[in-house]
């Protein structure tokens, strides 16, 4: 075999073994993620129904503040423990692990709790007019110790990325839902009924979960505070900053609507727009979200590792694997959600149906995100990252002020998927010169007309009503896409024909003969 063949075996090697690696660590994430949505599919009902439909709107006010506060509260430092754990182990940055961790955890403890603070100073000095009743400014001010926990909270699973420790990151993130979960019920169905009942058993849930955590490292003495290095909290606080406005922009992008729609429509309006959007969350985060959870860190490993080739081969197969399973999802979350929706949170929220296709959408779009600004994060070009989403939140609040006066909650959905679209071509435009990753356009057509042919069949096929309906959907928009991805993709075919065959040789009894 020549140089050239053993260098062409080897890069198909090195991209299966990468996707394999994908697959496994986005696998552990999804089935963390399948348990969480369980228990928001669990919790969804009983919140929507417990709570009025104000109630259920001022809910995704306090959120959408305590996001933001977080997102003060981190600095931007969670995204640099990914990038600077890899190149601590790669050997190109001096430090090690204990060094890391210690610098990390005190760090966020210094900033998450001088946020946390100032914070419920500041609502308690603000007028009551802006919050539109004064129990939600006391409110406020009494669950800041949450915007602390959440920052530490968000350090520790950083870590846990950064060192691909998908299981155990599954692990606790399913304990800390069900935990709170548990708490949340128990406080609600006999303490007190009400958004004070719901925010106090949240904070101590979350405390307990973290105080597990934190435990857990303790025990392998990796916090001390004569380790923690101030050199290289700068160095992470230079390189988090930028993203820290990013991410900023990110929350308002994402969460600055629900303020508008609040102020021009209603904390009615806002909460049927929530439960919608909630819900959609609910549903695609099992993939996309674990998805980017897997890739990120993979992508900048392979980067410091193995170079530029690999790793754009690498992003090129997850693109075409994100597409693949994400198309399907989309399609048939848009075919369940309207009625599944109506089903478990009442006919209250029915005024929320038409967003749906908007919504979906718009997470199509996002989960697609860390792939194609692979480039901007590999070639730290964090202040890019700033101005692009900057640029795009301001947009979508101006998008959604002028679309909410004329389409009402509508508008608000086909805002977040028209600057949704808008950031992803600026991360794509401005990333190119470091990493090429093509969209593969052949395959798009390919899993979305597969995709569109499911979402006509499931949506139109079965005459049952009511849960019924929507387990038969599921199970046949299931069946269906994979028997179609097995007719019409030879590079599946080929690699099920693959899998059988190892698992057959597997099983095979050993020969006697030796």
């Amino acid at each position: 075999m020549s140089a050239a063949q053993d260098d062409a075996a080897s890069a198909r090697r090195g991209r299966s073994g990468g996707l394999l690696r994908l697959l496994r660590h986005t696998s552990n994430y999804s089935a963390g993620t399948l348990l969480i949505t369980l228990a928001s599919m669990i919790s969804f009902p009983v919140f929507t129904r417990t709570f009025t439909v104000a109630e259920y709107g001022d809910l995704s006010l306090i959120n959408a503040t305590l996001g933001l506060l977080v997102g003060i509260g981190k600095l931007g430092l969670q995204k640099s423990v990914v990038r600077f754990h890899a190149e601590i182990e790669s050997g190109r940055r001096a430090g090690d692990r204990r060094g890391l961790f210690s610098t990390v955890l005190f760090g966020m403890l210094m900033v998450g709790g001088a946020v946390g603070l100032l914070s419920a100073v500041a609502f308690l000095a603000m007028p009551a007019r802006w919050w539109g009743h004064d129990s939600l400014r006391y409110l406020l001010a009494a669950i800041t110790p949450l915007v602390l926990v959440r920052v530490v909270d968000s350090a520790m699973l950083n870590l846990l990325r950064a060192e691909q420790r998908s299981g155990f990151y599954s692990l606790y993130t399913v304990l800390r839902k069900y935990l709170g979960l548990g708490l949340v019920l128990l406080v609600l169905f006999s303490v007190a009924r009400n958004l004070w009942g719901f925010y106090m058993a949240t904070l101590a849930g979350e405390t307990l979960a973290l105080g597990l955590l934190v435990a857990h490292y303790a025990r392998q003495r990796l916090f001390r505070p004569a380790d923690f290095s101030g050199t290289l909290f700068i160095s992470m606080l230079a390189y988090g900053l930028p993203l820290l406005v990013s991410e900023l922009s990110s929350l308002v992008l994402n969460m600055g609507g629900r303020y508008i729609i609040d102020f021009q429509l209603g904390a009615e309006a806002l909460g049927a727009y929530s439960a919608a959007y909630n819900f959609c969350d609910y549903l695609q985060s099992a993939l996309t979200g674990a998805f980017a959870q897997a890739v990120v860190p993979m992508y900048l490993r392979m980067w410091e590792g193995q170079g530029r080739q690999r790793t754009e081969a690498f992003l090129q197969q997850a693109l075409r694997y994100y597409l693949m399973l994400a198309l399907p999802m989309i399609a048939g979350m848009a075919a369940v959600a309207p009625d599944l929706l109506r089903l478990l949170a009442s006919d209250r929220y029915a005024v929320a149906a038409p967003l749906f296709v908007y919504i979906v959408g718009s997470m199509l779009v996002a989960g697609g995100t860390p792939i194609f600004s692979a480039g901007i994060y590999i070639n730290k070009l964090t202040k890019v990252v700033m101005y692009s989403v900057l640029a795009t939140a301001a947009v979508n609040l101006v998008l959604t002020a002028v679309l909410t006066r004329s389409m009402g909650i509508e508008g608000a959905a086909l805002a977040m998927l028209c600057t949704r679209t808008l950031y992803v071509a600026l991360t794509v435009y401005y990333g190119r010169g470091t990493v090429a990753v093509r969209m593969p356009w052949a395959d798009l057509s390919r899993f979305g007309a597969m995709s569109l042919l499911m979402y006509e069949v499931v949506a139109r096929a079965l005459p049952w009503h009511g849960l019924l309906h929507t387990a038969g959907q599921i199970v046949v928009g299931v069946a269906l896409y994979g028997a179609l991805l097995l007719l019409g993709d030879r590079e599946l075919r080929l690699a099920a024909a693959r899998a059988w065959q190892a698992r057959s040789w597997r099983s095979r009894p050993p020969d006697p003969r030796g």
